[in-house]
């Protein structure tokens, strides 16, 4: 009896072949077969897609140490999980897609608000306010739209930024190869938890939506925490690390920005 995907020699008692390692199928096809083939592979609580997420809710770090270590058929790519929730939330997105946008209108209205507050006391009655609002408003929904148009590319380019950013924070035992493999994990569990609680704040309050950061907050925290066998008190002080080296990074983004656009203010003329 050979294999009937490498053509290698089984023996009869062989489920799995040694090396291919695919399963040795030796019924024919009936209707029966292909729905409980569907069931298990597809719905399933063990196939790779949901053994994967469960394992990233429960123990991220059993997860995440033993594919760093090779264990890789065992679960599910984390790219391929990564561009899956990245597919997922670009279509939920979309698809309520003027409640997405009123959403991000909403969630900056208020930073909106207090920023115009603040320079209409510094500038006096010449300081239009409510032309002010309007045109911020403007450019968060322009923002928001480009965002949601390039959301792919903006999700393959700053991963390796955020990966930077994780390695510049936990830093050993783990190289920046492997701290792409673990935001990967982390980023594709994130868009499905994220496209979940979207979706449901359509259907009851926008406010919901909140909830998905908060979490998302936490279990970056708790994932990377449990990884590095960290304290309560060190995960905590970690997270700080992060955001302030995320901080540091834009000011210096932002300054680099301002000197190329005088830079090139100049060439022009």
């Amino acid at each position: 009896m050979t294999c009937k995907n490498c053509n290698s020699q089984l023996k009869s008692e062989q489920l799995f072949c040694d090396n291919c390692g695919s399963r040795v199928i030796r019924k024919r096809i009936t209707v029966k077969n292909l729905v409980s083939d569907l069931a298990s592979n597809v719905f399933g609580w063990d196939n790779k897609f949901f053994l994967t997420l469960r394992m990233l809710i429960l123990k991220p770090d059993v997860l995440l140490k033993e594919y760093i270590e090779g264990a890789r058929k065992k679960y599910m790519n984390p790219f391929t999980l990564l561009g899956l929730g990245a597919a997922i939330a670009l279509f939920i997105f979309n698809f309520f897609l003027e409640d997405y946008l009123a959403l991000n209108i909403e969630s900056n209205a208020q930073s909106v608000e207090v920023i115009g507050n603040m320079m209409q006391k510094q500038m006096g009655e010449e300081f239009d306010i409510v032309a002010y609002k309007q045109e911020q408003m403007e450019i968060i929904t322009k923002l928001s739209s480009f965002m949601l148009k390039y959301f792919n590319l903006l999700v393959v380019f700053s991963l390796p930024f955020y990966t930077f950013l994780s390695f510049l924070t936990y830093r050993k035992p783990y190289n920046y190869g492997e701290h792409l493999v673990i935001n990967s994990y982390v980023q594709g569990l994130s868009f499905l938890v994220t496209s979940l609680i979207f979706t449901i704040s359509v259907f009851t309050n926008p406010s919901v939506y909140i909830i998905a950061i908060v979490l998302l907050i936490i279990y970056y925290t708790y994932a990377y925490g449990k990884l590095h066998k960290l304290s309560v008190a060190e995960s905590i002080l970690k997270l700080f690390k992060f955001f302030g080296i995320l901080a540091i990074s834009f000011m210096i983004i932002m300054i680099l920005s301002l000197l190329f656009g005088i830079a090139f203010s100049f060439i022009i003329r």
